[in-house]
């Protein structure tokens, strides 16, 4: 029996579903006439390795809403201002895209039937006004909510400089909204983008904010949920680049602590700077990988463990040590909390052991009352990282092991560059995020 011809697209590679959805874009008035329509010129090179290609699929974890799959869209590379370790930098010689609001949207909706994604996140540059470039979002979402009725999750990463009003009917059509600090301070920001401001981006993500906290109290006290208009109540997100400037973790995690306590922020995203080539910051070393996964760590600290920004722990520069993570670190310095007893600990102190999670600790204290712990097959069973944690745990007053895990790690520290080499990027990991 023949295949239907939807079937064929189980086959096809990441690449040949992305050249066929941007290939859709060729239909567009400036394409060429006739049978066989012609990218515009504005799309013919979004392939190439400096153009920033504008489509990208990925699986991810939505909170309240699963494993989803989200096409991620860079609507344009093209970019007014010259932010020093920016690919889409105005100076910088590289083909440029753009995508209109109507070709994104058939674009989107063309993969979205395919079943190739649940979702869409909106990223562009700012080619021009920060006014125009918040209508073409504005425009998108408007198109696929009223016209076409899209009920699902968009992700729209605005951009600053936005109208109040601009800001808010985004908002209100968005499921989470996002926005760009790149530095924690305005003093650092101006080293590496000399045209932006933070206080431009602070009142613009303040505005975005203060509607985000508002459709999340109407939540809670009852309103029924309009998908068409969720107003941002998956909760806004931040991103910062680390290691651009000299700017420490401590101060980046002081920042996004002082943000977290007006609410309506569900998480802050960090990017390890990679020096762009072509770029003024070309030879300046790159930010460890690593350093990254620390901030991450430490600010899953503040939003899911219950620490303070006064309790994470840091070296004399003021950053996170990158030999062990931030809870471990914790533990190190404060030896008078351990070892904890397992049988016994309250909910709150377990979960500051390294190597038990929410999850975990959750399940050792609804079960340790009609279940009998006899050793560490047990703890692993509820989810225990057994390596990590049993050097602080007892049970039944009996120390599980004598040598921390921490002490057990390798010679050299994950920061050691000697003998690297100096690698430059052409595009920037942190472009869709």
């Amino acid at each position: 029996m023949p295949k239907h011809p939807e079937d064929a697209v189980d086959t096809m590679t990441l690449d040949q579903k992305l050249d066929l959805l941007i290939s859709l874009a060729g239909d567009d008035h400036d394409g060429a006439g006739g049978k066989d329509r012609a990218l515009p010129p504005r799309l013919r090179h979004t392939k190439d390795v400096g153009a920033l290609r504008p489509l990208n699929i990925r699986d991810l974890r939505v909170p309240g809403k699963g494993q989803m799959s989200l096409l991620r869209i860079l609507m344009t590379n093209a970019c007014s201002f010259n932010c020093h370790y920016c690919p889409m930098r105005r100076d910088r010689d590289m083909p440029r895209t753009l995508l209109k609001p109507e070709e994104l949207v058939r674009i989107f909706l063309e993969a979205h039937r395919r079943g190739w994604c649940s979702g869409l996140f909106i990223t562009t540059g700012i080619p021009g006004k920060p006014v125009k470039v918040m209508d073409d979002l504005i425009t998108v979402l408007e198109l696929l909510r009223n016209r076409e009725g899209f009920r699902g999750y968009v992700h729209v990463k605005m951009v600053p400089g936005g109208q109040p009003a601009q800001i808010e009917r985004l908002t209100a059509l968005a499921s989470r909204v996002s926005l760009n600090l790149e530095a924690p301070c305005g003093q650092s920001l101006t080293q590496i983008a000399p045209e932006k401001n933070l206080e431009t981006a602070l009142t613009s993500l303040h505005t975005a904010q203060k509607l985000v906290r508002h459709a999340q109290a109407e939540r809670r006290d009852g309103r029924p949920v309009d998908p068409l208009r969720p107003g941002g109540a998956s909760g806004m997100t931040m991103q910062f680049v680390v290691g651009a400037t000299p700017d420490t973790d401590r101060t980046l995690i002081g920042k996004v602590n002082e943000l977290y306590s007006a609410g309506g922020i569900h998480h802050a995203h960090f990017s390890a700077f990679r020096p762009i080539r072509e770029t003024p910051m070309e030879n300046a070393p790159e930010t460890p990988v690593l350093r990254e996964q620390r901030l991450y760590q430490a600010d899953y600290l503040l939003r899911q463990y219950g620490f303070g920004a006064d309790e994470v722990v840091f070296d004399t520069k003021g950053n996170l040590p990158l030999q062990n993570d931030p809870k471990t670190t914790w533990a190190l310095a404060h030896p008078e909390y351990f070892p904890v007893e397992v049988k016994t600990a309250a909910y709150e102190t377990l979960l500051r052991v390294p190597g038990i999670g929410p999850g975990a600790a959750k399940r050792i204290v609804a079960e340790r009352a009609s279940t009998v712990f006899s050793g560490l097959a047990d703890l692993r069973k509820m989810g225990v990282v057994t390596t990590r944690a049993a050097g602080f745990l007892t049970l039944n007053g009996k120390r599980l092991q004598s040598i921390l895990w921490s002490e057990q790690l390798g010679f050299w520290g994950p920061d050691d560059d000697a003998g690297k080499y100096h690698l430059t990027y052409g595009v920037s990991p942190g472009t869709f995020r």
